[in-house]
């Protein structure tokens, strides 16, 4: 019997356990294998697994008589699985289990194997794969990530269908810890009666799950929605993203209602008067119910005045500058705005911080400004007190001169105060003297935070750290928590992956393109349900398609979350703390699995 799973689900949370695992203390080899491979789990260990990969793929070449091949194997495998190449990582797991099915890491590879699967989502195989991970498991911090990975699979899913035959030569100690989550998913199958005995053995009674009701079909003839974006030029990828994402979302209709939506594809040029140009004349066809696009806040800017006056809803997917959907009542932005990252982060300051005084470091780059002013004029309204601003440009490197200038305007000196003179009268330089301040704002590219962080933790500026979405890199995640402090940051970037509504489309994307989507790509795919749901709710009637779409709340998307504010800018702005080398969100319960202990 196979197991029919629908690929919702979790994300998988990249946490890597680096100690000493069975199979990878004390290993026997000639000395070049032992050092060559020692230093694959050092990169590891570091984070740079490309260079880890070639490193194993060539003790794989080079000495494939050695005892420790299957290391050689599981570790290259793990390695392009972190670098989120799931097909080559699952072929790599496959043919581990292959060759060394009877090796006692074997279990760990399954395990990773699951994980390639759902990512790819192959979520029945998934499935499969963790059962015989926890099988022949002989570790019992393996049991449990097992466990949390099949009860989140249980929790998401809408539709499971399971086979008692999968719970076979399960060891009776472990049997019941999986058999009593999985007992709503296993009585609706074909062997019912093989299904209640083995419930019955773990004491488990349970009645099955309720049909979900179908989707009704609004319509009875198709409609077409234009997607408005670059088709050519040098922007021509990102407006396939885009439209490929809508593509999955028209198709997912098709199939759960009969109803036919066409996506007619509109060029651009990525020109804003072609845009314009293009929703004018949109605007004046009357079967045309609403449109996706355009792409950059520019043509974005200049497609809404152009509709100030006309009745054709849009959904403007990426673009994030502020104030775009303020040119016309009926513009959408799905992306929030740079603003709204200073706005969160200044309401975070004060309510939860209970944040008296700031100072605000940032790049110069007009983004960064944009974050830097909101973040200002709302920490002040809400009764915080601005101590000091300094902007540095975004070429630089060296961040002590605007560092000695913060600390400065802290203790109230001139700017050029070289020594500093305390309550005894000695003579001290200030590089020295720690400094504390509610909070900072920093807002900033990775390769430039990478950079500025230790160099404030020289200088002794003590405070809770504040950031945007460029601290939601790996070159800033991995400074370690000594540098990052356990920072709040705003970023709307970090959703996709986090959500069963990503998973389930990340899995239909893959299935069509061969590929996992693009942020750019979930953006069109929640462009498209927003105004399919909105079809469905009040028909093809533009104004009330805007009513519709105005009053929509905690729609949960691909991309992330979409709530409209009173000018239809998607409001939602996830926070997240950094801890340990990750982005965790805030008051969230974690119930996804970490990744098993292996090296």
């Amino acid at each position: 019997m196979q197991v029919s799973v629908r690929p919702v689900l979790f994300s998988l949370v990249l946490v890597m356990f680096f100690f000493a695992a069975p199979f990878s203390a004390g290993i026997e080899d000639e000395g070049e294998v032992l050092s060559e491979y020692h230093n694959g789990l050092r990169m590891m260990r570091e984070g740079d697994f490309f260079g880890a990969a070639a490193v194993f793929m060539q003790l794989e070449g080079r000495f494939p008589d050695s005892k420790n091949v299957d290391l050689f194997v599981l570790q290259r495998s793990k390695c392009q699985y972190y670098l989120g190449e799931y097909s080559k990582a699952l072929a790599g797991f496959g043919y581990y289990i292959d060759r060394f099915g009877n090796s006692v890491e074997v279990s760990y590879a399954y395990f990773f194997l699951g994980n390639c699967r759902y990512r790819l989502g192959r979520s029945t195989e998934a499935v499969e794969s963790w059962l015989n991970a926890y099988r022949l498991s002989e570790d019992q911090r393996l049991d449990e990530l097992v466990q949390k990975s099949l009860k989140a699979a249980y929790a998401h899913a809408s539709t499971v269908a399971l086979s008692p035959e999968l719970f076979i030569d399960i060891p009776d100690d472990k049997l019941c810890a999986v058999v009593s989550d999985a007992a709503p998913y296993l009585t609706g199958g074909v062997n019912a009666q093989e299904a209640e005995d083995l419930l019955k053995q773990c004491g488990v009674t349970v009645a099955p799950r309720p049909e979900q009701p179908k989707r009704p079909r609004r319509f009875t003839g198709a409609l077409t929605i234009p997607i408005m974006m670059p088709f050519s030029g040098e922007l021509a990828g990102y407006g396939q993203d885009i439209f490929n994402g809508a593509v999955i979302a028209a198709e997912k209709y098709r199939n759960e209602t009969g109803q036919l939506i066409e996506l007619a594809p509109h060029d651009t040029r990525a020109d804003p008067v072609e845009a314009a140009r293009l929703a004018s004349e949109l605007a004046e066809d009357n079967s045309i119910p609403a449109a996706v696009g355009p792409l950059t806040s520019d043509a974005a800017a200049l497609t809404s005045a152009t509709l100030a006056c006309r009745d054709l809803p849009i959904i403007v997917p990426a673009a994030t500058q502020a104030g775009l959907a303020r040119l016309s009542e009926t513009t959408f932005q799905l992306s929030p705005n740079i603003e709204l990252q200073g706005l969160r982060m200044a309401q975070y300051a004060i309510d939860s911080l209970r944040a008296d005084s700031a100072v605000i470091l940032t790049s110069s780059s007009a983004d960064h400004l944009r974050m830097s002013r909101a973040f200002s004029k709302q920490f002040e309204q809400l009764g915080g007190e601005i101590i000091a601003v300094e902007y540095y440009r975004p070429r630089d490197r060296d961040f002590g001169p605007y560092l000695r200038d913060l600390k400065a305007m802290i203790w109230g000196l001139p700017p050029d105060s070289i020594f500093f003179t305390n309550e005894y009268g000695d003579t001290l330089d200030p590089d020295g003297i720690p400094v504390e301040i509610d909070c900072l704002y920093l807002p900033g590219e990775p390769r430039q935070l990478r950079q500025l962080l230790p160099q404030i933790r020289f200088y002794k500026i003590e405070g809770a750290y504040l950031g945007s979405d460029g601290w939601a890199d790996d070159a800033v995640l991995k400074l370690g928590d000594d540098v990052t402090r356990n920072a709040v940051i705003s970023s709307p970037f970090l959703s996709a992956g986090n959500t069963g509504d990503y998973v389930q489309f990340a899995a239909a994307f893959d299935s069509r393109y061969g590929k996992q989507p693009s942020r750019l790509a979930a953006l069109g795919y929640d462009a498209m349900r927003l105004l399919i749901n909105a079809l469905e709710a009040v028909g093809n009637d533009r104004e009330r398609l805007v009513k519709n779409l105005a009053g929509i709340r905690e729609f949960a998307g691909a991309a992330g979350r979409v709530t409209w504010s009173e000018y239809r800018e998607n409001m939602y702005m996830p926070l997240y703390r950094i801890v340990s080398g990750e982005a965790r969100p805030l008051n969230q319960t974690t119930t996804v699995a970490d990744e098993p202990p292996t090296e």
